[in-house]
């Protein structure tokens, strides 16, 4: 037997587990997604980029030293909010989060967790439940007090909670865009925060 054929017959055997590695790293990827992708209730063009995401999921405290939401309850609920309806897997980050928390702040983190709530009502109400179940278990007292205050605070308008646009719809995608009194009411940097319903409405131009 020649060297060369030795030779592609030594290799032969390993092509077929070659090939198994491959299909079962595609699988791997495809079910990563697939979790992923449930674990989100808005569209990609509204959820917060994946590099702050990672860095609350790797330090949740750092939630609270960002010097553009310390010392403010409203941004705190609006950002950890939008942080939440893009990857509910944040849930257990938020649980740390909590623990380092002093009560003003684990009220607001109540309030967070029951405007994502709001908001995966409509598109993932699984997510929703979720959540609800979440705040059940956590069992936090001050917690349970801010997610009780935001269903009254929102309750004049929830459907402007529940359908937010936190960074826009798709262009041309006129299903997801949201009406013009729920833009008119979700406000700040991925709106998510409540803006106030009794404000003048603006002159038509």
């Amino acid at each position: 037997m020649s060297g060369l054929a030795l030779l592609q017959r030594r290799q032969s055997p390993g092509r077929p587990l070659s090939g198994l590695r491959a299909a079962l790293a595609v699988a791997g990827l495809t079910l990563a997604c697939a979790g992923r992708c449930e674990a989100q209730c808005v569209d990609q063009s509204e959820r917060v980029p994946a590099t702050i995401l990672k860095v609350f999921q790797t330090e949740p405290a750092s939630l609270l030293h960002d010097p553009t939401v310390r010392g403010d309850s409203s941004k705190l609920t609006g950002r950890l909010a939008a942080y939440i309806v893009s990857d509910l897997t944040l849930l257990t980050a938020v649980r740390d989060l909590v623990s380092e928390s002093a009560n003003a702040e684990r009220s607001s983190i109540g309030m967070a967790l029951r405007r994502a709530q709001l908001i995966c009502l409509s598109r993932k109400p699984e997510n929703a439940q979720k959540i609800s179940q979440f705040v059940q278990k956590l069992a936090d007292s001050a917690v349970s007090s801010g997610y009780s205050a935001e269903l009254e605070a929102v309750e004049f308008n929830p459907n402007a909670v529940a359908s937010p646009s936190l960074g826009g719809s798709a262009p041309g995608s006129a299903s997801n865009k949201p009406s013009t009194s729920a833009n008119s009411l979700m406000t700040g940097e991925w709106s998510t925060d409540i803006g106030d319903p009794f404000a003048p409405a603006p002159l038509p131009q």
